[in-house]
C-alpha cells in the first residue's frame, strides 16, 4: 500500500469513527495516563489517573541508577528518561531516533542501519538493556528492540557494573516495556509517508476479572516500507502479550514477553571518503546508491522472548524482587561489503569510481538468559533510614555463528550494474560461543534529614569459552570439509567494583550531588606469549546539581565528569610479534552535560540539551593514536524540542511541535584519520485533536511529523576508510485512536 492508498482511505476510516458514536471521554494516550500498576525494572510504581497529563515529559522518579525506586533528585548520577508521549510525539521509528535529543549520547552512527541501534555514551560504547537486564547476543544476532512496546526509555550516564555487572565505562540504554493497566485502554493507529511506509498498531489493556487481581496487555505493529537505500526494504511484525497477577496488595506477577521478525534490506554502504566527505572528479555520491547485489543483499531477524518481574512485600522492612527472561535471536546476513575504490600499484584510485567489493555470509544464532534476584530491607538505625539493597544476578549468553566469503566483480558508484554472476559465499567457518556472569552485590541508601548517602558493592565472576572449526584449506585455497582444523579457548575473569555518592536535597529545589564509580568489562584474546587479557576497567568522579523548581513542573540536571579506562589492547611494539596486541592502552572523557525537561505552561512541553566532551587516547603503543580523539566522540552536542497544544479557544487541540539537534563533528578512528563534518537538523510536527471539530470523535488524533525538515544531506561518522550517510527527510502522517 502506498501513501496515496493511505490519503484515499482516510476519509473513510475518519467517517468510520463518526458512525462510532462515541460520547465518552477519550482515555488516556498511553499506559501511565491511566491508574496504573507499572512494573519497573526492579520495582512496583502506582500511578495517579492523571500522572502523564500533569508530568508531561519530566520523569520524577526511576529504578535504572538504584535498582530501587528511588527519586531522580536523589540519584547521585546523570539519568535521562524518555517516555512513551516524547517518543510518540516525534514519531520515532526505532530506539536510535528516540533518544537523538539526549546529552552526552551519539547514536545512528552508521546510519539508518536495518540491521541494530548503536549507541556510544560519553566516548564508550553503551550497551543495551530491556526490564533492567542485558540484552546480550553474538556477533549479528542481536535483540533490536521496537520502540511502540516501550513505556519508557532511561539512559543511565557512567559505570554502571555495581549494579548490572560487566559492562563499558560510558553508560548504558535501559529500555521498559509496557504493562498491563488496572483502567481499560485501547489504541489504534495507523501511519504512512515516506519511502513507501504504511504501518499499523494496537494497543489493548485493562482488567481481565471485577476484582482486578488479572490485567492484560496486548501491543502488535505491522510495517511495510522502503528505505533511503535502493533496493533495501525495512518489514517488521511484532506483537507483545503480557499480563499481571496481583492476588493480594503485597504480591504481584508480571507475565511479558515478544514476538519480532524483520525483513529488510541492507543500508549500510561502507562508501568512500572521496565523494562523500572529500570531493571526487566525478560528484558526489547519491544518499540512496547500493553497491550490493539486488537479490542477495539482505538481513532477517527473529526474536522471541519471555520472562517475569515477581515482587512480594512481606511487612513494612522486607521484599523481594525476582526479574527472569529467556531471549532467542537468529539472523540470516548476506552481505556485499564496498571495500574502496579501485587503486594503481601507489595506493591511489584509478578513476575514483571503481568500487572492489566482498561478499559475506553470516548466519548467526545466540539464546540469553537473565536472572536477577533481590531482597530489600527498609529501616531505621537511631536517626538514619535504610534502603538495603541485596542481589544475585545471573546471566548466560549462548551463540553460534556460520560464515563465508567470496569476491564479485568490482561495481561503478556513480551507474551500478547489478547481476554479473559471481560465486556465492560457502560456509566455511564455524564458531560456538558460551559466555556466563554471575554477580554478587550490595548497595544502602542512607537518608539523614536532606542528607543521601549511597554506597554499593560488588563482586563478579564471568567466563567465556570460543570453539571454533575451520574448513578453508590455505594450501589448497579452498574448502575441504573432510578436514576441518578444530582450536577452543576459554577465558576466565573476577572483578570487584564500588560506588559512593552523596547528595543534598535543599527545600528551594536543589539537590548539588557528587559520586565515584567503577566499570570492567571483558576483553577476548590473549599476548603473543598466551596469557589471556584482563578485562578493561573504568573509574569516573562525578559533579552535579539537580533543581526541581518549587510550584513548576520541572528536572534540570547540570552534570560535570571525568572518566578513564585501563587496560585497553594496543599493537604489540615488538617487531616480532606483528599482529598481537597487549594491554597498555589508557583513554579519558570529561566533560559536562546539561539537561532540562518541563512543562513551562499548560500544553506546552520542552526538551533541551547540551554536552561538552573532551575525549583522548592518553597511553597507547601506537603513535599515530596518542592525544587523538575517542572515535564517536563529538566534542559538542545541543538540542531543543518544544511542543505546544493549543488548550482553549477557537484553536483548541490544535498542536505544533518542533526540534533542533546539533552533533558535532567526530572521528570514526582512533588515528582521527577521517572526520565526518558536524551538521544541524530540524524536526518539526503539527497535530489535532479531531474532537474539537466533532464530539463523537472523542479520542481521535491526526499528525504529521517532519524529521529533517530541510532534508540535510550528512555523514553521521567517517573510519576506517567508510562513511555514513543520516536520515534524509522523513514524512509521516499518523491517525490515532484511543477509547
Amino acid at each position: 500500500m502506498k501513501i496515496a492508498q493511505f490519503n484515499r482511505l482516510t476519509p473513510t476510516i475518519v467517517a468510520a469513527l463518526l458512525e462510532l458514536n462515541v460520547e465518552t471521554p477519550a482515555r488516556a494516550a498511553e499506559a501511565d495516563k491511566t491508574e496504573a500498576e507499572t512494573t519497573l525494572p526492579t520495582v512496583t510504581v502506582k500511578a495517579k489517573a492523571d500522572a502523564k497529563s500533569d508530568q508531561a515529559y519530566v520523569a520524577k522518579r526511576s529504578s535504572a541508577g538504584s535498582k530501587t525506586d528511588t527519586p531522580l533528585i536523589e540519584t547521585p548520577q546523570a539519568i535521562s528518561v524518555i517516555d512513551s508521549q516524547e517518543v510518540a510525539a516525534r514519531a520515532a521509528q526505532n530506539i536510535t531516533q528516540a533518544v537523538a535529543y539526549t546529552p552526552g549520547l551519539l547514536s545512528g552512527m552508521f546510519g539508518p542501519s536495518t540491521r541494530d541501534d548503536y549507541f556510544n555514551l560519553r566516548g564508550f560504547d553503551a550497551p543495551q538493556y530491556l526490564d533492567g537486564t542485558r540484552l546480550a547476543g553474538a556477533n549479528y544476532a542481536n535483540l533490536r528492540i521496537e520502540p511502540y512496546g516501550m513505556q519508557r526509555i532511561e539512559v543511565l550516564r557512567g559505570p554502571s557494573s555495581v549494579l548490572y555487572g560487566q559492562n563499558a565505562p560510558g553508560g548504558l540504554v535501559n529500555m521498559v516495556s509496557k504493562r498491563p493497566t488496572a483502567q481499560p485502554f485501547h489504541e489504534v493507529q495507523l501511519l504512512g509517508g515516506s519511502f513507501n511506509r504504511v504501518q499499523g498498531s494496537v494497543d489493548l489493556s485493562g482488567p481481565l476479572d471485577d476484582k482486578g487481581q488479572f490485567l492484560y496487555r496486548l501491543t502488535a505493529l505491522g510495517r511495510g516500507s522502503d528505505t533511503q537505500v535502493d533496493y533495501s526494504e525495512d518489514n517488521r511484525y511484532f506483537v507483545a502479550p503480557s499480563f499481571i497477577w496481583q492476588p493480594d496488595t503485597n504480591t504481584s506477577f508480571t507475565f511479558l514477553s515478544h514476538y519480532q521478525k524483520d525483513e529488510t534490506g541492507n543500508t549500510m554502504q561502507f562508501l568512500p571518503y572521496e565523494g562523500t566527505v572529500l570531493g571526487n572528479p566525478n560528484g558526489k555520491i547519491p544518499t540512496n546508491t547500493f553497491l550490493g547485489e539486488p537479490g542477495y543483499d539482505h538481513y532477517n531477524r527473529e526474536q522471541f522472548a519471555v520472562g517475569y518481574a515477581f515482587e512480594h512485600r512481606f511487612n513494612q522492612h522486607w521484599s523481594v524482587r525476582q526479574n527472569l527472561r529467556y531471549a532467542d535471536v537468529s539472523s540470516d546476513y548476506p552481505v556485499t561489503f564496498a571495500l574502496g575504490f579501485v587503486t594503481d600499484e601507489d595506493g591511489v584510485p584509478t578513476d575514483y569510481r571503481t568500487v572492489s567489493r566482498m561478499a559475506g555470509l553470516y548466519r548467526d544464532q545466540a539464546d540469553t538468559f537473565t536472572l536477577d534476584n533481590q531482597a530489600q530491607a527498609d529501616f531505621e538505625t537511631g536517626f538514619l533510614k535504610h534502603t538495603v539493597l541485596t542481589g544475585l544476578d545471573f546471566r548466560q549468553v549462548n551463540g553460534n555463528r556460520q560464515r563465508g566469503f567470496a569476491f564479485p566483480s568490482d561495481i561503478d558508484a556513480y551507474a551500478p550494474v547489478y547481476g554479473k554472476p559471481f560465486a556465492a559465499p560457502q560456509i566455511e567457518t564455524l564458531i560456538a560461543q558460551s559466555q556466563d556472569q554471575i554477580g554478587l552485590y550490595g548497595q544502602d541508601q542512607i537518608k539523614m534529614d536532606n542528607w543521601i548517602a549511597t554506597i554499593g558493592v560488588r563482586y563478579d565472576w564471568s567466563s567465556s569459552d570460543t570453539f571454533k572449526t575451520d574448513f578453508y584449506n590455505p594450501e589448497s585455497d579452498s574448502i575441504d570439509y573432510s578436514a576441518p582444523v578444530y582450536s577452543a579457548t576459554r577465558q576466565d575473569d573476577q572483578a570487584f567494583t564500588y560506588r559512593t555518592g552523596l547528595t543534598y536535597v535543599f527545600d528551594s529545589g536543589f539537590a548539588p550531588y557528587f559520586s565515584y564509580s567503577e566499570s570492567f568489562e571483558p576483553t577476548a584474546g590473549s599476548t603473543f606469549a598466551g596469557t589471556p587479557f584482563k578485562p578493561t576497567t573504568g573509574q569516573q568522579y562525578e559533579f552535579g546539581v539537580k533543581y526541581q523548581p518549587p510550584g513548576l513542573n520541572a528536572l534540570i540536571t547540570l552534570s560535570a565528569f571525568e572518566l578513564t579506562q585501563q587496560n585497553v589492547v594496543t599493537a604489540d611494539p615488538d617487531p616480532e610479534h606483528i599482529g598481537y596486541s597487549i594491554q597498555t592502552g589508557s583513554a579519558r572523557s570529561q566533560g559536562f552535560e546539561l539537561e532540562g525537561k518541563a512543562r513551562l505552561a499548560a500544553g506546552l512541553d520542552m526538551t533541551a540539551a547540551y554536552s561538552y566532551i573532551d575525549s583522548e587516547v592518553t597511553q597507547t603503543n601506537e603513535a599515530e593514536q596518542l592525544g587523538k580523539n575517542l572515535s564517536y566522540t563529538p566534542e559538542h552536542q545541543g538540542s531543543v524540542w518544544l511542543d505546544y497544544t493549543q488548550p482553549k479557544g477557537p484553536l483548541a487541540g490544535l498542536g505544533l511541535g518542533g526540534g533542533a539537534r546539533y552533533i558535532g563533528s567526530n572521528y570514526g578512528d582512533l588515528s582521527n584519520s577521517q572526520k565526518a563534518p558536524s551538521y544541524t537538523l530540524i524536526d518539526t510536527s503539527v497535530h489535532y485533536d479531531l474532537s474539537k471539530l466533532d464530539r463523537r470523535l472523542q479520542g481521535t488524533r491526526l499528525g504529521v511529523n517532519i524529521n529533517n525538515l530541510f532534508d540535510r544531506e550528512y555523514l553521521t561518522t567517517c573510519g576506517e576508510g567508510s562513511c555514513y550517510y543520516g536520515d534524509r527527510r522523513s514524512v509521516l502522517a499518523s491517525l490515532r485512536y484511543n477509547w
